[in-house]
């Protein structure tokens, strides 16, 4: 399978994180994003992911973005 360019928007504690990341589903990239705000806001993945269990309406992923969308994405950072 090929991977897909995904748009994850991500609403922590009252900070929004916008990221991208490649992966073959939705599900992956849910993986890779949580994974990748981990970092960001220093807890474990596990812990993240609980945080973003479906109880609220905190995270939002978009399949299939265009390139050029996150290449502007990281222009405005």
């Amino acid at each position: 399978m090929k991977k897909k360019l995904f748009k994850g928007t991500f609403n922590y504690a009252g900070e929004t994180y916008v990221m991208f990341t490649h992966a073959i589903t939705k599900e992956w990239a849910f993986l890779n994003f949580t994974s990748q705000l981990s970092k960001k806001v220093g807890y474990k993945p596990s812990y993240v992911r609980g945080y973003f269990n479906g109880a609220t309406d905190n995270y939002y992923i978009k399949e299939e973005v265009k390139e050029d969308e996150s290449k502007d994405s990281e222009k405005d950072s």
